[in-house]
């Protein structure tokens, strides 16, 4: 099984959901067809891409962190 981070926000009548581990984006109609998509997208890459390739898109976006800090 694989674990991927995904935003998911509504752009007007759509969903559009972001899967920031990769940078593959999809849309749906619901928040589950987003879901549901962006799997399918995440996965048709993984199945296509090189393991360079896989590799460098990890490496350019990164590791996503929780900062804290104080608002004035």
């Amino acid at each position: 099984m694989k674990t991927i981070t995904v935003r998911i926000i509504r752009d007007g009548d759509w969903y559009v959901s972001h899967c920031l581990d990769y940078d593959i984006v999809s849309q749906g109609q619901t928040r589950q067809e987003a879901k549901d998509n962006i799997i399918e997208a995440v996965s048709l890459f993984l199945e296509c891409a090189s393991n360079e390739e896989i590799q460098r898109c990890l490496d350019e976006n990164g590791r996503l962190e929780q900062l804290s800090f104080n608002s004035a």
